[in-house]
């Protein structure tokens, strides 16, 4: 099962690299393909330019399928603007979303 990484960025040192990291290793650990903003949007993009990228790559179809089955939320999600515009896609469209810790619970218990 693959899985794109959303969470605060801007403001954070590093971009909060760091804390998707993190989280990709405890996604891997129980089970899935974990891909994260850093992997897809160039370092020193403006603001909307790195939204659109990480939203397009979010979104991402492949012969008519979605190329990811969810996405895995960090810590301090409502903080940030553009998490919460990504959940809210999310939201929208029926992408099931949920906390890292819960998709790695599932895993776990699969």
């Amino acid at each position: 099962m693959r899985l794109y990484v959303i969470g605060p960025v801007s403001g954070h040192e590093r971009d909060n690299r760091e804390a998707f990291e993190e989280a990709r290793r405890e996604l891997e650990a129980a089970g899935f393909k974990a891909v994260i903003p850093h992997d897809v949007v160039d370092a020193g993009d403006d603001w909307q330019l790195a939204m659109r990228q990480g939203i397009r790559e979010m979104l991402r179809v492949r012969a008519g399928r979605p190329v990811y089955d969810g996405v895995a939320e960090l810590p301090g999600l409502f903080g940030s603007r553009g998490a919460r515009c990504e959940r809210g896609v999310c939201g929208q469209l029926g992408i099931p979303h949920r906390t890292v810790g819960e998709w790695c619970a599932e895993g776990a218990a699969s």
